[in-house]
């Protein structure tokens, strides 16, 4: 999916100022070396699953709004021990997207200094600074949800070559019906028109039954195997 600018709002409606989590107490030790490391400002760069801003100047407070949170919140930098402001924000789950975002330098509105990539506000006259989010797929433990109104969809990823279905409640727990699309090596996908109700499905991959490893809904039967559990809603 192409890349996309969402509509800036004016800043005018900003209001909430969010310290956030401590810029270092990060989990990713490449992210932390990155943000405890930098010894000056320099352009917007992504750093596992995030996107790195930095400012230098003697400055006592620097923040950042975004385009993406509709301009809601400003997020504080953190100084690092050479001095140069930092800020890490989470790539956000879905499709490649192309962000508008302005620094506050002590109170004072301004494009971010380093970034050559701007762009000017039609509404406002501002000048935005412009980065990009890589795409991120949702298709992760916690963040994936199979249903959907009016259906569901299934991932599963395992060896390539493999004849991979699923079997539940809403195919009688017949092995043979739905068979998965191996979209890419090593990956497959089902999507199924769902009437809304409750469900319960396994994926049968080498003949085994495999509860779904992206979703926590988890039951078990009397025979103590797992399975996983959807609500499919209504369009």
């Amino acid at each position: 999916m192409r890349n996309r600018l969402i509509p800036v709002l004016t800043l005018a409606f900003m209001t909430l100022a969010v310290p956030g989590a401590n810029a270092f107490d990060v989990s990713s030790l490449a992210l932390h070396l990155h943000l405890s490391g930098m010894k000056e400002a320099s352009p917007p760069r992504i750093v596992d699953d995030y996107l790195v801003l930095s400012a230098s100047g003697p400055y006592r407070f620097v923040g950042a709004a975004f385009s993406h949170e509709d301009w809601r919140s400003i997020h504080s930098f953190e100084r690092n021990r050479y001095g140069v402001f930092v800020l890490a924000v989470p790539v956000p789950y879905g499709s490649a997207l192309t962000i508008g975002y302005r620094l506050v330098l002590d109170g004072v509105w301004a494009a971010d200094p380093v970034n050559p990539r701007r762009v000017r506000d039609e509404q406002t006259g501002a000048s935005l600074s412009l980065a990009e989010f890589p795409e991120r797929p949702r298709t992760v433990l916690g963040v994936w949800d199979p249903a959907g109104n009016g259906g569901a969809t299934f991932f599963f990823q395992g060896e390539s070559g493999q004849r991979v279905s699923v079997a539940g409640t809403f195919n009688a727990w017949d092995p043979f019906i739905h068979e998965m699309l191996e979209t890419t090596p090593g990956y497959y996908k089902l999507s199924l028109d769902l009437p809304p109700g409750d469900y319960y499905y396994v994926f049968i991959y080498r003949g085994e039954r495999v509860p779904d490893p992206l979703n926590r809904r988890l039951l078990y039967g009397s025979d103590g195997r797992a399975v996983s559990a959807i609500t499919v809603t209504r369009l």
